[in-house]
């Protein structure tokens, strides 16, 4: 295997395990179908014979054996970008790229399927020779023993051949393995990672095993490399985390162009979605802040068009907690408040029922999300707004004269750049206060 892994001194433990200890509350634990524990976190040193993984709830143990198996786990789009047998693994939302070498010798998969469905899956392999990557696991130097799926052995196995498409051979018959009818899925390569792989910083993980007082015994885990967002800092300078969804993936050039040479800005590796989202996830974002050079002096943050179905009471209560979390880092903070949905789009109507704000509509921001994101952010008079619905608004008559017309949410080119340059100059005129 290649990687660009930084190394990581056993001396940096000491500094975490000090500041967080293992929480009494494990409410992010899931039970599996068989009976086992399954949690997933930011992971943090421990020692050669385990680590901490960090989430929502607290920082938990975490131990392996010598029978632990370790996968990478990629999104399936992700085997696009095999060539030579090595996997180029670009990290969401950065510049970095990892390289994973397959080892040579059999590659074999197992697809498994609900217990309930094992028929009719079968059937419908049969009849149109292909199956969905859902579920997919790859097994690097194993050969199994091929088979479809039976009502005690739920899944489909066979040998396995990356191609465009990749295909899984069961006794001599050949099914492709693809997505074709749409969608998306994360599917994990066994055999190409061990716990030595299991670098703290720089990986998110699902474990799976069973309860050891409060640790858990891991059977499997499962990385998601999430990339060092301090190896291509330049220490001199402040560092930035901007949390959003895709419209701040829209105004990242504009961003990043103003703050060039000023500050080491980051976005988490992931579009941020909506305020549930950030409650589950904060831990992996903000990573590791109390470890020197992984600090934050300022984070812009937003929520909104992934909640324009939310309530109030929902919505806010997530902001509280979000807000009340990023406090804790000791950053300057900013809220940027949710750019309008254009007129294109069918007008706002009332709070339904059930309370529930009334989707992607035009008006939707300034009737409903930005005043009950206001009402939150008062409550913390250390946070500053970043008024982006009011930039867009102003400048209706002239830049995003278009924009306001038509039907889509996102921005490009000047319009986007326009964004960031904006929320640049709040940067750093925050940052210097």
């Amino acid at each position: 295997m290649k990687t660009s892994f930084t190394c990581l001194a056993v001396t940096l433990i000491s500094l975490l395990v000090s500041s967080s200890t293992v929480a009494a509350d494990n409410s992010t634990r899931k039970t599996t179908t068989d009976g086992r524990i399954e949690d997933s976190g930011l992971i943090i040193p421990l020692d050669d014979h385990g680590m901490y993984i960090r989430n929502s709830s607290g920082q938990h143990e975490v131990k392996w054996t010598n029978k632990t198996k370790v996968a990478l786990q990629i999104n399936f789009r992700q085997v696009g970008n095999i060539k030579d047998n090595v996997l180029s693994y670009k990290i969401h939302s950065s510049s970095e790229v990892l390289d994973f070498s397959f080892p040579k010798g059999p590659i074999s998969a197992e697809k498994n399927i609900r217990p309930n469905t094992w028929k009719s899956a079968a059937g419908n392999a049969a009849k149109e020779s292909w199956v969905s990557a859902n579920g997919l696991r790859i097994y690097f130097n194993e050969t199994l023993t091929g088979h479809l799926p039976t009502e005690n052995s739920p899944s489909f196995v066979g040998s396995f051949v990356f191609g465009k498409p990749s295909k899984l051979s069961i006794n001599g018959e050949e099914i492709e393995v693809s997505m074709k009818k749409g969608g998306q899925t994360d599917i994990l390569l066994f055999g190409l990672l061990d716990t030595k792989d299991c670098h703290p910083f720089v990986n998110r993980a699902t474990v799976i095993g069973h309860a050891e007082g409060d640790a858990i015994v891991a059977d499997e885990i499962h990385l998601i490399p999430i990339g060092d967002s301090a190896k291509s800092d330049d220490p001199k300078l402040p560092r930035y985390l901007y949390i959003g969804d895709s419209i701040s993936g829209n105004y990242t050039k504009g961003l990043l162009a103003s703050l060039a040479g000023k500050i080491n800005a980051h976005h988490p590796p992931t579009n941020c979605g909506p305020t549930g989202k950030g409650v589950s996830s904060l831990a992996h974002w903000l990573g590791a802040y109390e470890e020197p050079g992984r600090h934050w002096d300022v984070i812009s943050f937003n929520f909104g068009h992934w909640n324009a179905a939310s309530t109030k009471d929902q919505y806010q209560s997530d902001l509280e907690n979000i807000c009340q979390r990023l406090e804790k880092t000791g950053a300057k903070l900013i809220w940027v408040t949710t750019a309008p949905v254009p007129l294109g789009y069918d007008p706002a109507g009332q709070l339904s029922e059930d309370g529930k704000a009334s989707g992607r509509k035009a008006g939707v921001m300034q009737k409903y999300l930005n005043p009950w994101a206001a009402e939150v952010i008062a409550r913390h008079p250390k946070i500053t707004v970043h008024d982006q619905w009011q930039f867009v608004k102003d400048n209706a008559d002239d830049l995003y004269t278009p924009w306001w017309q038509g039907r889509n949410v996102h921005f490009g080119g000047q319009q986007a750049d326009a964004l960031g340059k904006h929320l640049a100059q709040d940067v750093m005129e925050r940052i210097s206060q």
